[in-house]
C-alpha cells in the first residue's frame, strides 16, 4: 500500500491511500525484473 494520509512520514502527502495491483512482470536479462503496477483506491 502507498500511504498518502497515514504513517509517520507519508510519501504522497495529501493524497488518498491506495493499494498496488501487479498487472505485468517480465525478466529482462535473466536477473532484472520489470514490474508494472496499477493503483487501486484503498478501502
Amino acid at each position: 500500500m502507498i500511504s498518502g494520509r497515514t504513517g509517520t512520514d507519508p510519501i504522497f502527502r495529501g493524497a488518498a491511500d491506495f493499494d498496488l495491483e501487479l498487472i505485468e512482470s517480465r525478466t529482462l536479462d535473466g536477473h532484472t525484473q520489470e514490474l508494472s503496477y496499477r493503483p487501486i483506491r484503498h478501502g
